[in-house]
C-alpha cells in the first residue's frame, strides 16, 4: 500500500537545506466541490474542532480542495491552517506569505522528492494567511534537528540503504506523530486558542481509528505495519485532547497520478522521486463524500482524478 511506503519514506529521509530566494507562485484556484458536496463536509466542520484532510503527498488537487474551504470554514470559526511542514519552518513561511519577506523557505526552495514541498502547497499558505482570511499558519512535522538527532539516535544516520520499514525506524515514526500532535496543540494554544483547525498531512497521519478490515483479518497479524504505526498523529491529538472534536476526512483520487517516493518492503530503497499512476475500479464524473464506519477515517472524499502537483525545483535527496 503505497501509504505505508511514503511514511516510512518521509520519515527516513527528512533533512533539511538552506533557504534561497524563488519566485513568487500564481493564486491557487479552489477545487469545484458538487454544491452536495460542501454541504457535507460543512455539517462535519461545523462539528469539528479539528479537521483533518489525509492525502496522499505530491496532488494538485489537495490544496484546492483546502482552498475551496477557506471561506465556508472562515464563517464556522476555523482559523488556522496546519501543514505536515517542519516546524522550523513557520516562522519564515508565515513571513513570505505575509509579504515581510519574497526568500522561499528551504523546504519549497529545495523539495525532497516525498511530494510535501509543492508549488500549490506553497499557493495555498500563501491563500490563507492573506487577505481576506487571514488565518494563522501551524507546521507540525518535527524539525531539521529533531529529526537529525533522532536518526543519530538509532545509528542509522547517513545509511540511506537501510530499511524504512525496521523496527527502529517504525518506532521514530510513531515518535514524530506524537511530535505533530503536541506541536499542533501548542502552537494552537499560542497562536489562536479559540480558533477551530484545518489540517492536511498523509493519510496514515489522519487516521483516527486503527481497526483491521474484514477483508485482512484473516491474513493480518497483530504485528503488520499498520499496527504497529499506532498511535498516528490524529490519534496522538485525540488521546492528549479529549474535549477536543477531531474528525478525519481521506481523500481518495480515482485516476490521474501524484508526484512521490515510494519504497516496497523487501525491495530495493529508492533514491528519488516520480510520477506514480493511480489505478482504481471506480470512475466518477464528480467529487462525492461520505461518512465511514468501522475504518481509519471518519469520512472519504472521493475525486475524480489526480494532478501531479509540480515544484519551484527538481524534488531531490540532499547530499549525505
Amino acid at each position: 500500500m503505497h501509504m505505508h511506503a511514503s511514511f516510512a519514506l518521509a520519515v527516513w529521509f527528512f533533512i533539511s537545506t538552506t533557504a534561497q530566494a524563488q519566485p513568487v507562485p500564481s493564486a491557487l484556484e479552489p477545487y469545484p466541490l458538487p454544491a452536495k458536496v460542501q454541504d457535507a463536509l460543512a455539517q462535519l466542520a461545523a462539528q469539528t474542532d479539528v479537521l483533518i484532510l489525509g492525502e496522499i503527498h505530491g496532488t494538485q488537487e489537495v490544496p484546492a480542495v483546502a482552498a475551496a474551504l477557506l471561506e465556508p470554514l472562515s464563517k464556522q470559526g476555523y482559523g488556522v491552517l496546519a501543514l505536515e511542514i517542519p516546524a522550523d519552518q513557520q516562522g519564515p513561511l508565515t513571513d513570505w506569505a505575509t509579504g515581510k519577506t519574497e526568500t522561499v523557505p528551504e523546504f519549497f526552495a529545495k523539495p525532497l522528492p516525498d511530494g510535501r514541498g509543492n508549488l500549490q502547497v506553497l499557493s495555498l499558505i500563501r491563500t490563507a494567511l492573506y487577505p481576506p482570511f487571514r488565518w494563522q499558519l501551524i507546521c507540525i512535522d518535527w524539525s531539521s534537528e529533531n529529526a537529525a538527532n533522532e536518526r543519530e539516535g538509532t545509528g542509522e544516520t547517513n545509511k540511506q540503504g537501510s530499511s524504512p520499514f525496521s523496527d527502529d525506524a517504525i518506532a521514530m515514526s510513531v515518535r514524530r506523530d506524537a511530535i505533530m500532535a503536541s506541536n499542533l496543540a501548542d502552537q494552537r494554544t499560542r497562536l489562536a486558542p479559540e480558533a477551530k483547525v484545518l489540517a492536511i498531512c498523509g493519510g496514515m497521519h489522519a487516521r483516527t481509528s486503527n481497526p483491521r478490515p474484514a477483508d485482512e483479518r484473516a491474513k493480518a497479524s497483530p504485528d503488520s505495519l499498520m499496527s504497529k504505526l499506532w498511535p498516528s498523529f490524529a490519534a496522538a491529538l485525540q488521546n492528549s485532547h479529549p474535549a477536543w472534536h477531531i474528525r478525519s476526512v481521506n481523500v481518495v483520487p480515482h485516476s490521474g497520478g501524484f508526484f512521490a517516493m515510494m519504497g516496497v518492503e523487501g525491495k530495493e530503497t529508492p533514491t528519488g522521486g516520480k510520477v506514480h499512476k493511480i489505478r482504481s475500479t471506480r470512475q466518477l464524473d464528480e467529487a462525492e463524500a461520505h461518512p465511514l464506519q468501522d475504518a481509519f477515517w471518519n469520512w472519504e472524499l472521493n475525486l475524480p482524478r489526480a494532478t501531479p502537483a509540480t515544484f519551484l525545483a527538481t524534488p531531490s535527496l540532499p547530499a549525505p
